[in-house]
């Protein structure tokens, strides 16, 4: 965490405590392709590691100016080995995306799920690659000065093909989710725009008894392969 550089002596490194993936993740189409991490301590942020938000907006219209990170490949077909392990890259990228409407995504990839967004370019050449699955998807909207995380990259055909882009997790779709699984952890975390009376009668009818407060200390944050929710050991 918190540098843009593998070789940075500002590289923070945690250790996993428990991995929550999806109950209903398909290996088959890769829906609902989007996992939980339970780390062994805090992230310490600052300038350098900032939490990011969750979209509370369903239209994909609304977003805008939308950026892909990763530490991927910048090309298709790389072998991803060595001494950097799945990263093709030693330094963070980025590449400006666009969001494809699902209509004009379906026609091309027939396999899109409700839970899947779509983002590139109709012609190509801009795309996520081997090496960045995982890494968020950023968008933001009208004049606010924040980012939110839409998606995470999920898989593609190739690496910036014609009438093949990108495919994404849609995180809007798991709101719900991360809520419900966090607060089973006993940190409950409430994205903005979520209910949490109906997300609480969830929990009381799962595990028949009363969830425990929303944790300040809280926070969402992305990491190379996975989404990541810090959700900190008493």
């Amino acid at each position: 965490f918190g540098a843009v550089d593998l070789e940075s002596h500002q590289v923070e490194k945690k250790k996993l405590d428990r991995l929550i993936l999806h109950e209903h993740f398909d290996s088959a189409n890769m829906d609902n392709n989007i996992a939980l991490i339970l780390l062994d301590s805090p992230i310490g942020f600052s300038e350098q590691k900032m939490p990011i938000c969750l979209p509370f907006i369903h239209d994909l219209q609304t977003w805008k100016d939308c950026w892909v990170a990763g530490w991927g490949a910048t090309a298709a077909g790389t072998v991803l080995c060595g001494g950097r392990g799945v990263f093709a890259n030693e330094r963070l990228k980025k590449m400006e995306m666009k969001l494809i409407s699902k209509k004009q995504c379906s026609e091309w990839l027939p396999e899109l799920t409700e839970n899947m967004l779509c983002a590139g370019s109709v012609e190509g050449r801009k795309d996520a690659c081997q090496g960045d699955r995982g890494g968020p998807l950023v968008c933001t909207y009208g004049d606010v000065m924040k980012w939110f995380a839409l998606g995470i990259v999920s898989w593609g055909e190739g690496c910036g093909e014609k009438q093949h882009p990108g495919m994404y997790t849609f995180i809007f779709n798991y709101l719900e989710w991360i809520q419900v699984e966090t607060a089973r952890e006993g940190k409950p975390f409430i994205p903005q725009g979520l209910d949490n009376i109906t997300i609480s009668k969830r929990l009381r009818s799962s595990a028949g008894k009363e969830p425990a407060p929303p944790a300040s200390s809280l926070l969402l944050f992305f990491y190379v392969t996975i989404l990541l929710v810090m959700i900190f050991k008493s």
